[in-house]
């Protein structure tokens, strides 16, 4: 019999906010932000709007009007730029990825079209990734996200505790390795794909301690994390399977809607992600930052 997943509704309750209006949208993770202006944000605000996106994972802040210029101050507020590898960024902005798919493109191909977390690979992978929507389809190009807590919480304890114990590979070999071919059907990119990658492998714990919430997480993803050190294929690949169908179990996830004016911001080190391909032959242009992180630390039993 197929397992059976269930969350309950008080793990994506709003908090009353001076600053703005929370709507959560789904009992996993996931909140949509009204009534505030990044442009004009007090410091008090952008604290609360912090603990916002720590208590829900991913926020929507809707109705925004961001320059690019923009977009680099409101990313600021959060921490350092991460770096960008692997996909170029902007000649005159060298830490904003134009993210755009045009409605004359020859394949339904997507920029980052899998469950993953962004850049898992590097020694600091990003803490926070800000993705603002300039031009959106009506409909279609939704985003998937994830609670990698609530995945971590499931497991059973024993399982858990050999977890902690246990390293991931990471690697960017199957996005951007030399048999990544697929990265050839995103047509207006420049993605950087096809070169040997084996300086970029790195080991992370497969359960982190997160530097700001002190919650357990799982800390792997099916893109980038393709082993466990000390194991062989045969022993590492069914537990990386299982783990992978447990984090995207539906009562885990959210789906965002995009929106003309949207600033989305998540939480790498708590949260996966995976773009919708439902809108070929509709253009769709967005605008992306990502602000640096701490090395993953070891989770711990308490």
């Amino acid at each position: 019999m197929p397992e059976f997943f269930y969350t309950t509704a008080k793990n994506n309750q709003a908090r009353p906010s001076e600053y703005f209006r929370t709507v959560p949208v789904a009992g996993s993770l996931g909140a949509d932000i009204y009534d505030i202006d990044l442009n004009n944000l007090s410091d008090a605000g952008q604290a609360a709007l912090r603990q916002a996106l720590m208590e829900h994972g991913v926020i929507y802040i809707r109705d925004q009007h961001l320059s690019v210029e923009q977009l680099e101050v409101v990313t600021q507020r959060f921490g350092e730029f991460g770096k960008e590898p692997y996909v170029t960024p902007m000649a005159d902005h060298p830490h904003v990825v134009h993210v755009v798919k045009e409605a004359n493109e020859g394949t339904p191909i997507v920029f980052g079209g899998a469950w993953h977390s962004d850049w898992s690979f590097q020694e600091r992978p990003p803490a926070f990734t800000l993705l603002y929507g300039h031009d959106v389809p009506e409909c279609g190009g939704d985003t998937l996200f994830n609670n990698m807590y609530l995945a971590c919480e499931w497991l059973s304890p024993t399982l858990r505790n050999m977890l902690r114990q246990l390293d991931g590979i990471h690697t960017p070999e199957l996005g951007y390795g030399p048999k990544a071919a697929h990265n050839a059907g995103i047509e207006n990119m420049l993605i950087r794909y096809g070169n040997n990658v084996d300086e970029d492998v790195r080991t992370h714990p497969l359960i982190i301690r997160h530097p700001e919430t002190g919650r357990e997480a799982l800390f792997a993803n099916p893109v980038y994390t393709q082993g466990i050190a000390g194991m062989k294929p045969e022993e590492s690949r069914p537990l990386l399977d299982y783990l992978f169908s447990v984090a995207t179990a539906p009562a885990f996830t959210c789906r965002m809607r995009w929106t003309p004016g949207t600033l989305a911001i998540w939480d790498n080190r708590c949260v996966w992600h995976m773009p919708v391909s439902d809108y070929h032959g509709k253009r769709r242009e967005m605008f992306r930052t990502t602000v640096v992180g701490a090395k993953p630390s070891r989770g711990e039993a308490a």
